[in-house]
């Protein structure tokens, strides 16, 4: 498979993703109104959700790509840093 093919289906798989987490989302129960959804329809969407992921997993090992790449401005401040567990202070009981 050539780089334009396998860039083509990466794209196919965020957008099937993407439209799958938003039905989902906007059927998703409120206000004590349940989900018109059925068991079995989530249980499909939970399958396919699956098949995408595994598959963009697949595709990133194919381009030499991680997953956990997300974009971001290069002026941008970051929302988050890591720190080290040792340097928590335990709170007395």
């Amino acid at each position: 498979m050539d780089d334009k093919a396998l860039h083509d289906e990466q794209r196919l798989m965020r957008m099937m993703r993407k439209t799958l987490t938003s039905i989902v989302r906007d059927t998703a129960p409120r206000d004590g109104n349940p989900s018109p959804l059925t068991e079995a329809t989530v249980m499909n969407i939970k399958d396919c959700l699956m098949v995408i992921a595994s598959r963009e997993t697949e595709l990133a090992r194919l381009t030499g790509r991680t997953l956990d790449e997300r974009p971001h401005f290069s002026d941008e401040t970051p929302t988050s840093h890591a720190i080290k567990v040792g340097s928590i202070s335990k709170k007395p009981h």
